[in-house]
């Protein structure tokens, strides 16, 4: 007996293959390479439009064409082009089926045909229910991030206690969802790049990039290139691959430009085209690229000022101010001070792995400073006033020993305006004693060098709240 080909081994062995076959929650059917159907497993005869396994088994594929068995063979298909074949296969009771056909070739020549079918109805119930399931994991990422960026802005340095500070973190949420350009302004250490963290944080872009770029801090040739970018060989000194601007780096994200009243001229009409075309080219570049960014501005400068002085366009200036949000310095709500300075009283505490605390009268001359460099003094007295001094209480003298040294930000009432000169005498009285305490520790010492009776300073030491010092 000569060796048997596939096809006779299939028949050899019918019942061990089909056995297998049934085994398989997909349906199979095999033909010869004529289009004579050979073997048909049970899932096939399920699928199959009810026609029986004894109607189908020896069958041509071209006469159940032929007699509405199926409007199309895929079977067929496959001898025709020699290629493997796959579409969706209508049936004569109207249902249809996702049918794979495979040519298995010998000697050059079609031996056999392989088809799977799946039922388009379980195959579109699977994709419905990956698709819930895909739907679901995205839900769950989108809370996990949410949960995060809370998490993130509990953390963060936003302490709000005044009812402006308060009003304006809930004018930044309402606007926050809205993807449009946001204009942040206000004094030098207010807080701008705080808020617009905040913006971005609690807006629908917080899974995108969200990059920063402070505009004084470049030269206007390089800022140009930092914005924009450039092709390669676009100038002496260029990077030989070209660089993409921050624009591109940000696309679908948040770009937040710093102290934008510093970008020249010749560049923010440049800006404006991207605003409002959302395109732009990179320096050298003969192309326009499109992208996609929200833009959060801001300013310690008044930017109506700088359009009346001919520094900023005006266009911009109304381009950029689609929603603004001043924020107000921190000498106009001191009930942040209290807060702020407890919070960085806290913070530094921990990563100096410093134990310590602010006395009540501390606080109180924390309270009564003008702050004109805002928070960000603030926070910088707090850090020296950690690591300065032995204690775990931070005390008024120290705080009024960094108010008045020359290192720190003198705090007089003058600044203020519209001061008693009582005021003023026992404010210049009281710094007067601070810095004799500072170089010659002792009341009686500072007694001796000013010329006057030891309880007459006892009494202006009490007075001042300098005699723990």
């Amino acid at each position: 007996m000569g060796k048997l080909n596939e096809k006779e081994l299939l028949i050899e062995y019918y019942e061990e293959i089909l056995s297998i076959m049934n085994t398989l929650q997909v349906g199979v059917f095999i033909t010869d390479g004529e289009g004579n159907v050979l073997m048909v497993n049970r899932e096939s005869e399920r699928t199959g439009g009810g026609m029986a396994l004894e109607e189908v088994l020896g069958r041509n594929m071209r006469y159940l064409k032929d007699v509405g068995y199926v409007d199309e063979s895929s079977v067929l298909r496959v001898l025709e082009t020699k290629d493997e074949c796959r579409m969706i296969q209508k049936l004569a009771d109207g249902s249809s089926i996702y049918l794979t056909a495979v040519p298995y070739y010998k000697n050059e020549k079609i031996e056999l045909v392989v088809c799977t079918e799946r039922d388009v109805t379980e195959t579109k119930t699977l994709e419905n229910l990956l698709e819930e399931s895909k739907k679901l994991s995205e839900k769950q990422a989108k809370e996990l991030a949410y949960l995060r960026e809370e998490n993130k802005r509990r953390k963060s340095e936003i302490v709000a206690e005044s009812r402006e500070m308060k009003e304006t973190l809930r004018a930044a949420g309402r606007i926050a969802q809205l993807d449009t350009t946001v204009l942040i302004s206000g004094e030098s250490g207010v807080g701008k790049e705080v808020v617009a963290d905040y913006i971005f944080k609690t807006g629908g872009r917080s899974d995108k990039p969200f990059v920063k770029i402070n505009c004084a801090a470049f030269p206007d040739n390089l800022l140009e290139s930092e914005l924009f970018g450039y092709e390669k060989g676009a100038f002496t000194g260029a990077d030989v691959n070209g660089k993409p601007g921050i624009f591109e780096i940000a696309n679908e994200g948040t770009l937040f430009l710093d102290e934008i009243a510093e970008i020249p001229l010749r560049l923010q009409a440049k800006l404006l085209r991207v605003l409002q075309e959302k395109e732009f080219m990179r320096i050298g570049g003969k192309e326009s690229i499109k992208v996609n960014v929200r833009i959060i501005a801001a300013s310690n400068m008044d930017l109506r000022t700088a359009v009346e002085n001919g520094t900023f366009r005006e266009d911009l200036y109304y381009r950029l101010n689609v929603v603004p949000i001043e924020i107000p310095p921190l000498r106009e709500r001191r009930e942040d001070i209290r807060a702020l300075a407890e919070h960085f009283v806290q913070v530094f505490s921990e990563e100096y792995n410093i134990k310590k605390r602010i006395s009540a009268e501390a606080m109180s001359e924390l309270m009564r400073a003008p702050w004109h460099g805002n928070i960000r003094e603030l926070r910088n007295m707090i850090e020296r006033l950690v690591v300065s001094y032995d204690g775990e209480q931070i005390m008024a003298g120290q705080v009024r020993r960094l108010l008045f040294s020359g290192s720190g930000t003198k705090t007089s009432s003058v600044a203020e305006g519209g001061v008693s000169l009582r005021t003023l005498m026992d404010e210049y009285e009281r710094d007067l004693l601070t810095r004799y305490l500072e170089k010659y520790s002792t009341a009686a010492e500072v007694a001796r060098k000013l010329q006057v009776d030891k309880s007459t300073i006892g009494r202006k030491l009490k007075k001042y709240n300098l005699i723990s010092q």
